[in-house]
């Protein structure tokens, strides 16, 4: 199942919007329209799709201060609790991942400033809420910004605080360690977060806090992913001995494969050795029971998986992977003959056996 749609594509970055965000509209605009009316369920709905409008234009001035350094941005999908940009790549010097974490915020500032040299001689009416008379649409939306600006300012992970912090450390330690260094200190806000949610009966500020401490331990952990693959190319973390098939092969043939190995899932190839499409094992067992052992293989492949150059890095070639959705990923040649194939296993034994390494030379030195 789709689980985010497509809205738009600007300057070339895909915007999506997941489907819970359609939720929390019906579920708001239903809950407060219960209560004060449909005007008013509508009016906050409005408001709310205001607010995602001041988050999309936060996380496209991450994709402009990217741009400046070569770095493009496929895609932003807007959440609930916020808008994530998918750059290709984290900037790796601490300059440029600072300018790039900062930029978003700067963005909610600078609209808050806007709004309020806009707001300036407009006697804009103010809301009425019950017997009270609340701020006004610009007045509500200058304050939405500020708080968006401070709150990804804290130095905690995924905001662009941590990242901020990281690349400062950054220009002193390594970046393993700086990212080390800025995953506890997110996890530590987490945790006061958490506690300060528990006691204060918010369960919102405990869900946030959650959420905050295990990406904070998932972005420690895809940096030491990073430092572990560091200098190697997706040639060296690919297998190079695998069985292929092609489209007049008979499941048959690919069931004899899976049970004689540990190869669960196949590129499929054609004459002149081009990775066309992939058979995985699901889509084999699905094909065997539905059309029975003489079906093809045609009958079985999928898409046609990633295409990696062998000279690309581990981490870029891992990233390519994950984006696919698929199993497995070609490493082709420049005629795009596949030459290896690349799966998440293999990356992950690769990593294991590295890091085993590196903890024995650092035993060793120790001594």
């Amino acid at each position: 199942m789709t689980w985010s749609y497509k809205v738009a594509r600007i300057a070339g970055t895909e915007v999506r919007i997941h489907l819970t965000f359609f939720l929390l509209l019906v579920w708001v605009g239903a809950s407060v329209g219960s209560v004060s009316g449909p005007e008013a369920g509508l009016r906050t709905v409005g408001l709310i799709l205001l607010v995602f409008l001041c988050v999309l234009l936060h996380e496209f001035g991450h994709v402009a201060a990217a741009l400046k350094y070569g770095i493009t941005t496929p895609k932003i999908t807007l959440y609930p609790i916020g808008g994530i940009a998918s750059l290709t790549r984290i900037p790796k010097r601490p300059v440029e991942e600072l300018i790039v974490s900062l930029a978003g915020p700067l963005v909610n500032f600078v609209i808050a400033i806007l709004l309020l040299i806009a707001s300036i001689g407009l006697s804009e009416p103010s809301i009425q809420i019950g017997q009270h008379v609340g701020f006004s649409l610009i007045q509500q939306l200058i304050g939405i910004n500020l708080i968006l600006g401070i709150f990804n300012l804290i130095p905690a992970f995924p905001m662009d605080g941590g990242r901020a912090l990281r690349a400062v450390l950054a220009m002193r330690i390594d970046r393993e360690k700086a990212t080390m260094v800025a995953a506890r200190v997110g996890q530590s806000f987490a945790i006061v977060g958490g506690v300060l949610g528990i006691f204060s009966h918010q369960p919102i500020l405990f869900l946030v806090s959650l959420f905050i401490f295990f990406a904070a331990g998932a972005e420690n952990a895809v940096a030491e992913t990073e430092h572990v693959l560091d200098g190697l190319s997706a040639s060296d973390a690919a297998m190079r001995e695998f069985h292929t098939l092609k489209l007049s092969d008979s499941v048959h043939h690919a069931i004899d494969l899976i049970l004689d190995g540990s190869q669960p899932d196949f590129p499929v190839v054609n004459d002149d050795g081009q990775c066309i499409g992939i058979a995985t094992r699901n889509s084999i067992l699905r094909t065997l029971r539905d059309m029975g052992p003489a079906a093809l293989i045609s009958d079985s492949v999928q898409k046609v998986p990633a295409q990696i150059d062998s000279h690309l890095s581990a981490v870029e070639a891992l990233r390519k992977l994950s984006e696919s959705g698929l199993p497995g990923a070609a490493v082709v040649d420049r005629e795009g003959r596949i030459q290896q194939w690349l799966t998440a296993e293999n990356i992950q034994e690769l990593i294991l056996s590295r890091s085993a390494m590196h903890h024995f030379a650092s035993s060793v030195s120790a001594r």
